[in-house]
């Protein structure tokens, strides 16, 4: 497993290698085991925080791959050094030497082959407050993590209204479908609703009001939903319109109607029976990438794609995500889709908190 994470959030300094160790659970969303962390670093003089990419540590045999397919990540994002982190991979020797010492020479020869420099590689065997960490060059390098609860990265995440998982697994559960009972109630009453559920009149707006209806619902608290509720959401999702006005709610990133689309489309992806629940999945994914969250965009994605195998815009989305494009430039084209015409709107009333 992969697991992508952007430059939008708070920088954090890689010149202290216990404090950048402890930020890692933050900076991913989730207490990593046996994993390999790279930070990318960027500019001439490696000062500017790049890329963080997670994946598993590689079974024997696979080491050299694995290298590879991290250093072509970096290299395809302009990068110009990186940080590595191993977590986990067994216990130091009896001389104090870290493991997976062998991966680690395969990953800074595989850097090297596009120019990019390993600066600092680090070893820790988890996450924890007291844990000893240490390096792979030099043996007096080395200390005690601090409590990563009170680093700064974890008061950013937790003013900010993050949460932190224990595991990439539990995090992976935010996707889990809902009770097979209510979906399939909710699948017949969509299959026997043969019409759209407005009566007459204009399809499209009476859409966009319930989507409208619902995003207010949820900036008020109230996060329930009726089987009513989501049928008419799925019936206002199928369409292409109101589905194009729902992407542009995802920038910026940090305004209030972003945050409440953002809980919606999520509260949806469970909510919503197959194959409904592959649009809802693809709005997340699309906000969470916009906000730069690409771990979530990429188990939203996954899950998407295991609904809907031919859904296209997950499939564009995951070919955005499989290319690195910087999540940036997705927020910058929905910002410049919404000043170049007049799209139906999407929004929250003025007691929502915006316009």
């Amino acid at each position: 497993m992969t697991t992508t994470t952007p430059t939008g959030r708070p920088k954090v300094d890689l010149k202290d290698p216990a404090d950048l160790l402890a930020a890692i659970p933050y900076i991913l969303g989730f207490h990593p085991e046996d994993s390999v962390v790279v930070f990318g670093q960027r500019g001439p003089d490696r000062k500017r925080q790049g890329l963080t990419l997670r994946v598993d540590l590689p079974p024997p045999g696979l080491e050299k791959d694995q290298a590879l397919d991290l250093a072509a990540r970096l290299a395809a994002t302009a990068h110009t050094g990186a940080t590595v982190a191993v977590i986990g991979g067994g216990a130091a020797n009896p001389a104090g030497r870290p493991p997976r010492r062998r991966f680690v020479r395969r990953l800074e020869s595989a850097l090297a082959e596009y120019g990019i420099p390993l600066l600092h590689p680090l070893w820790v065997p988890r996450i924890t407050a007291g844990a000893r960490w240490g390096c792979y060059r030099d043996r007096t390098c080395g200390g005690v993590l601090p409590d990563p609860r009170e680093s700064v990265m974890a008061a950013f995440v937790t003013s900010d209204g993050r949460i932190t998982r224990e595991s990439r697994e539990e995090l992976e559960r935010l996707f889990d479908p809902g009770p097979p009972e209510t979906l399939a109630r909710r699948a017949d009453l969509l299959t026997r609703l043969a019409d759209p559920p407005w009566g007459e009149g204009d399809i499209v707006e009476a859409a966009l009001a319930e989507v409208n209806a619902a995003l207010d619902r949820f900036a008020d608290g109230d996060q329930e939903l009726t089987d009513d509720q989501v049928v008419r959401l799925a019936w206002a999702l199928s369409l292409v319109e109101v589905r194009g006005a729902c992407l542009l709610t995802a920038a910026p990133a940090e305004s209030p109607l972003a945050r409440t689309a953002e809980e919606l489309w999520l509260r949806l992806a469970g909510e919503l029976p197959e194959p409904e629940s592959a649009e809802a999945l693809c709005l997340k994914a699309h906000a969470a990438y916009a906000r730069g969250d690409l771990t979530v965009a990429g188990m939203a994605l996954a899950r998407a794609c295991e609904v809907d195998p031919d859904h296209g815009l997950a499939r564009l989305l995951t070919v955005a995500l499989d290319a690195m494009l910087p999540p940036s430039e997705l927020a910058g084209i929905v910002l410049r889709q919404r000043e170049e015409g007049p799209p139906p709107t999407i929004g929250l009333r003025l007691s929502g908190g915006t316009a």
